[in-house]
C-alpha cells in the first residue's frame, strides 16, 4: 500500500513520521516520535474513507474503546485524529514484537506461557468489564513493549450496540482459533474469547496446532465444532485441565470470565512449578491481589501496583460461591433473570440428578451437535447427550476437568427446563423459546443439530433495528434478560425454514449502549466448507431438479495400484485435460500431481509455508494454505493462496505469479485492478470458457469475478453473513461462508455455502436459486429431492449428465444427485474409518472426505482426508485406494 507521507506528517504536526512498522487490517502501521516529549508512538492509519463512511465511524469506534480500556496489558491511545479523509490512531509504540515472532525463535518454557495466559486473561477481563469482546485473540494481537510487558491489541473496529444481541453476524475472527459458537454465528460470551487464548496457549505448550495439523477452513470448522484437542500430556496435569476446560465447545462449560481462568492458571501454575515459578517466567505480568494470592505471593517477574481487574456491576460473574465461578456453584447475583445465563453460560446443577451422574435430556437433547455419533456408533449415548468435545452427563473425558481435580459436566446454554423466561420484544407472549432446537418428533430419527445461524430470509440478530440482547441488562447480567423465538420467515424457499429458537436468542429492554469489538476484516464466519458446483439436482422446487450443462473432466485419471505421494494430506482434487490429477496438500502447503500413469510429481509450494517465489519457478515458491488447483485449457493452472489472501497463477512454463490480492487480509478493490484488491481466506476458485476468474471469497460472504481485463468486481453477496434473497438478485442475497465456486459449460454458476449446509445456483440472468440442502446441518433426506436433504459440511462437484456428486464430510458420506433431483448416498457407511477397500463403496468408511471429482469414465476420486489417501470408485462401484 502506497502512502504519502506528507499527509500524515500534516495530519499530525507535533510528531515525526518515521519508518513502517507492518501492515494491519487497515492498512499501515508508522513509527512516530513525538517533537516536543519525545515519546515514541505507533500511528495506526486508514486511508482514503470518503468511499466508505461506515467504516471511518468504526474506526472511530476502536479509538473509544481503547480509551476506556485503562489495564497496563492493554495497548495505551494517546490521540486520534481526521485529516481529508484520512483517519490516524496514535497509540504506544510496542517495540518488543508480537507472541507469533517470539514463538517463531523457538519453544518457549511452560511458565512462560503460563505467564502469557495469566496476563491475556487480565486484560480480558477489563474489557469484558466493560462489555467488550475482542473476537480475535491470537499471536498476532499480543505485543510486547520495550520492556517485555505483554499488551494485547487489535480489539478492532468496535461496533455500537443498543440493545442488540450480541452474536458473531456482526463482527467476526480468525478461523484457527474461533469458538464453535463464533463459528456457528450464535451468541458470544466472555468465555468466547476465552476459547481463543486457550487455543493459543494450547499451542505454544504442545509445540503443534490446536488439531495437529494446519488444516483449511472446512476440515477446521469440522474440528472446531465436534473434535476435542489432544490431551496435553507434555505438561503437568493442572496445567492441562485448565486449558483443555476452556476448549469446550459448550460456552457454559468454559470458565465463567477472564478472572476466573487468570485465578486458576495461576494456581495451577504453582501446584506445578512450585512457589515462585513466576520468577522463572520470561515476560512480566502485572497482576491484583486475586491473582497474586493464587500465586502464593509476589515473585520476581511479579510487579504490584496494577489496576485491579475489575468485575463489571449488575450480574457480571465473578468467581466463588454466589458467582458463576466454577461448574458446582448455584446461580447466584450473576444470573440473567429466571435460569439464564450470565458470561460464560448458567452452570450451576441441572434438574434430575446429583451432580456427577446421568441427568435426564434437557430441551434438545434429542437433537445431535455436528458431527456427532449417531446410533450404532461409538460414543453414541442412548439418552442423546452426545455433545462433542467435552464429558457427557456422568462421563469423564481425559485431559478435561476441574483444576482441583473433579470433571465438571457440560451445562446447557439455558437454565433449568422448568423455567419460563419472560418473553422479549420478538416472543409471542406466552411461549417457552428454546435456545436449542428441540428432539425430533416422535419416532423420527434424531437428525444432527448445529448450535444455531441464521435461517433463509431471517433477518440476522444484531442488525440495526432488531431487538434483542446483548448479554442481558447492565454488564452481562442484566434481570431482563430472556431469550426471543423469531416469528416463522415469510416466504421462505421449500425446505429450509428453521424451527423456532434455532438460535439462542435474547431480547433486553435496558437502553444501555455496549461495546463488542473484533478485528477489521477478520470475518468469521459460521464456517463450513464446501466445494461449488456445477450442478444440476434440485432446483429451488421440492419436486424435482433442473437440466444443468455441465463439464466434468473429459480425460481418464488413474486407475492403477497405490501410489506413494510424500506428505499428502490432500483437501482438494481436480483432473486437467491429460487426466492429470491434481491436489492441493494442506500439511506440506504443496500443489502436487499424479499423472494418468501414476507418475508423482510437485507442482508448486516448497513444503513449508510462507510466501515467496513469484516471478519464478513454483516448485521453489512458497504457499500457505493452498485451497484448490484449477486449470484453464491452456496449460495454466490457478490456485487461491488462502492464507497469503492472493490468487496465484502458474503459467504453461512453470512460472508463478500473484493475479489477485495484496498480501493483507480484508475486502477492497472492487472496479479497480484485482491485484489491488483485498481478499480474506478464499479458498476454491473457477475458470470460466472466456478466462474470467470467479473466486469464493469466503470471510467476505461474497463472490467476486476478475474479468479478462484484470479487473475485480463482486456478483454475489452483501458482506454480511446469512442466507436470504431467494430468486432474487444474487447481490442482494446473503451468502453464509461460500467457499467454492464453479462455472458451467452455460454460464450457471454454483456456490457452496458452508454456513448454510446449502448448494446454490446463479442463473445468466442474476438470480440465485438453492439447489441442495434445507439450511439445516445433519443428515437426511435420501430418495427424496435434494433441497429437502441436509447436509453437513458439503464439498460437490458435478460430474456427466449435470450429476452432482457431494463429498458430506461432517457424515462420511459420498452422496449423488441425480438429474431429477433425487439424493441417495453411494459410498461410506457413516461411521469413521478407513475400511472397504475392495468390496462395493457402499460399505466402505471414511474419515473427514473433502472432495470429489468425476473422470471421463464415471470413476470417482475422493480426498479421504481424515485417513491421507486418495480412493477411486470404479464406475461398477468397487473402491480401492490410489494414493497414500
Amino acid at each position: 500500500m502506497l502512502i504519502d507521507r506528507s499527509l500524515v506528517e500534516a495530519a499530525l504536526p507535533g510528531y515525526a513520521v518515521e519508518g513502517d512498522l507492518g501492515k494491519g487490517g487497515y492498512g499501515l502501521v508508522l513509527a512516530g516520535q513525538h517533537r516536543l516529549i519525545g515519546r515514541k508512538v505507533a500511528i495506526k492509519i486508514l486511508l482514503d474513507t470518503s468511499d466508505d463512511p461506515d467504516l471511518r465511524a468504526r474506526f472511530l469506534s476502536e479509538a473509544r474503546v481503547l480509551a476506556e480500556l485503562d489495564h497496563p496489558h492493554i495497548v495505551r491511545i494517546h490521540d486520534y485524529v481526521e485529516h481529508q479523509g484520512t483517519c490516524l490512531l496514535v497509540m504506544e509504540l510496542l517495540s518488543g514484537g508480537t507472541l507469533k515472532q517470539r514463538m517463531a525463535t523457538g519453544k518457549l518454557s511452560p511458565e512462560t506461557i503460563c505467564a502469557i495466559g495469566i496476563a491475556a486473561s487480565a486484560a480480558l477481563a477489563t474489557a469484558h468489564s466493560h462489555g467488550v469482546l475482542h473476537r480475535d485473540v491470537k499471536p498476532d494481537n499480543m505485543m510486547f513493549d520495550g520492556a517485555g510487558l505483554l499488551k494485547v491489541t487489535d480489539f478492532g473496529i468496535a461496533k455500537i450496540f443498543d440493545g442488540a444481541e450480541t452474536t458473531a453476524s456482526a463482527i467476526l475472527g480468525t478461523p484457527r482459533y474461533m469458538a464453535p459458537e463464533q463459528i456457528m454465528g450464535g451468541r458470544l460470551f466472555p468465555s468466547t474469547d476465552l476459547y481463543a487464548l486457550a487455543g493459543v496457549l494450547y499451542e505454544m505448550l504442545a509445540d503443534r496446532p490446536l488439531f495437529g495439523r494446519q488444516m483449511a477452513v472446512q476440515p477446521l470448522t469440522h474440528h472446531h465444532l465436534s473434535v476435542m484437542p489432544e490431551p496435553l500430556t507434555m505438561v503437568p496435569a493442572p496445567i492441562s485441565a485448565v486449558i483443555m476446560r476452556t476448549l469446550a465447545k459448550e460456552p457454559g462449560a468454559r470458565f465463567s470470565d477472564a478472572s476466573e481462568l487468570a485465578q486458576e492458571l495461576a494456581a495451577a501454575g504453582t501446584r506445578s512449578f512450585g512457589p515462585g515459578w513466576f520468577a522463572r517466567s520470561e515476560v512480566k505480568v502485572r497482576v491484583d491481589d486475586d491473582i497474586r494470592a493464587a500465586l502464593g505471593g509476589t515473585g520476581t517477574g511479579m510487579q504490584s501496583g496494577a489496576a485491579p481487574t475489575v468485575r463489571a456491576s449488575g450480574g457480571f460473574p465473578t468467581g466463588g460461591p454466589g458467582g458463576m465461578g466454577g461448574p458446582s456453584y448455584p446461580p447466584g447475583s450473576g444470573q440473567q433473570g429466571p435460569g439464564q445465563p450470565a458470561g460464560g453460560g448458567y452452570r450451576g446443577q441441572p434438574q434430575g440428578g446429583p451432580q456427577g451422574q446421568p441427568h435426564p435430556g434437557y430441551p434438545g437433547t434429542g437433537a445431535q451437535l455436528p458431527g456427532m455419533s449417531r446410533p450404532g456408533q461409538p460414543g453414541y449415548n442412548q439418552a442423546g447427550y452426545n455433545q462433542p468435545g467435552y464429558s457427557q452427563p456422568g462421563y469423564s473425558q481425559p485431559g478435561y476437568g476441574q483444576p482441583g481435580g473433579s470433571t465438571p459436566h457440560p451445562r446447557p446454554l439455558q437454565g433449568p427446563p422448568s423455567t419460563t423466561p419472560a418473553p422479549g420484544p420478538l416472543t409471542p407472549p406466552g411461549s417457552t423459546p428454546h435456545p436449542r432446537p428441540v428432539g425430533p418428533p416422535p419416532g423420527s430419527t434424531p437428525q444432527p443439530a448445529p448450535l444455531g445461524r441464521p435461517g433463509p430470509t431471517r433477518p440476522f440478530p444484531g442488525q440495526p433495528g432488531q431487538g434483542g440482547s446483548n448479554f442481558g441488562g447492565q454488564g452481562w447480567g442484566g434481570a431482563n434478560a430472556a431469550p426471543t423465538q423469531r416469528p416463522p420467515a415469510q416466504n421462505v424457499p421449500p425446505g429450509s425454514q428453521r424451527p423456532p429458537g434455532h438460535r439462542n436468542q435474547d431480547s433486553n429492554d435496558n437502553s444501555r449502549t455496549l461495546i463488542i469489538a473484533a478485528v477489521v476484516f477478520v470475518l468469521v464466519v459460521a464456517l463450513t466448507v464446501g466445494l461449488v458446483v456445477a450442478l444440476s439436482g434440485g432446483g429451488g422446487k421440492d419436486d424435482g431438479g433442473d437440466e444443468v450443462r455441465s463439464s466434468p473432466a473429459n480425460a481418464v485419471a488413474y486407475s492403477g495400484a497405490a501410489v506413494t505421494v510424500q506428505g499428502l494430506s490432500p483437501y482438494s482434487l481436480s483432473i486437467d485435460d491429460q487426466g492429470a490429477l491434481l491436489i492441493t496438500s494442506l500439511a506440506t502447503d504443496r500443489l502436487q500431481k499424479i499423472s494418468a500413469t501414476g507418475s508423482v510429481s510437485d507442482l508448486a509450494g516448497t513444503g513449508s509455508g510462507g510466501f515467496s517465489g513469484d516471478g519464478g519457478p513454483a516448485t521453489a515458491a512458497k504457499l500457505d494454505g493452498p485451497g484448490s488447483a484449477v486449470t484453464d485449457g491452456k496449460g495454466n493452472i490457478y490456485i487461491p493462496d488462502a492464507r497469503n489472501y492472493r490468487i496465484r497463477k502458474i503459467a504453461s512454463d512453470g512460472t508463478i505469479s500473484t493475479i489477485a490480492g495484496t498480501g493483507v487480509a480484508g475486502y477492497s478493490g472492487d472496479g479497480g485492478p484485482a491485484t489491488a484488491a483485498q481478499l480474506k481466506s478464499a479458498e476454491k476458485l473457477a475458470v470460466a470458457p472466456d478466462g474470467s476468474i470467479y473466486i469464493a471469497d469466503y470471510e467476505n460472504h461474497r463472490i467476486r469475478k476478475i474479468g479478462t481485463d484484470g479487473i475485480i468486481t463482486t456478483i454475489a453477496g452483501t458482506g454480511v453473513d446469512g442466507y436470504s434473497g431467494e430468486g432474487g438478485p444474487a447481490t442482494a442475497a446473503t451468502l453464509n461462508g461460500p467457499n467454492d465456486v464453479e462455472v458451467a459449460s452455460d454460464g450457471t454458476l454454483y456456490i457452496a455455502n458452508l454456513g448454510s449446509d446449502t448448494i446454490q445456483k446463479i442463473n445468466t440472468d442474476g438470480t440465485i436459486h438453492t439447489v441442495a440442502g434445507t439450511g439445516e446441518q445433519g443428515y437426511s433426506g435420501d430418495g427424496g429431492p435434494a433441497t429437502k436433504a441436509q447436509l453437513s459440511i458439503p464439498s460437490v462437484s458435478v460430474g456427466s449428465n449435470g450429476t452432482l456428486y457431494i463429498a458430506d464430510y461432517g457424515n462420511n458420506r459420498i452422496r449423488k444427485v441425480d438429474a431429477n433431483g433425487t439424493i441417495t448416498t453411494i459410498a461410506g457407511t457413516g461411521s469413521e474409518g478407513s475400511s472397504g477397500d475392495g468390496g462395493p463403496a457402499t460399505e466402505a468408511k471414511f474419515t473427514d472426505p473433502s472432495s470429489v471429482v468425476e473422470d471421463s469414465t464415471g470413476a470417482l476420486y475422493i480426498a479421504d482426508s481424515g485417513n491421507n489417501r486418495i480412493r477411486r470408485i470404479a464406475p461398477d462401484g468397487t473402491i480401492t485406494t490410489i494414493a497414500e
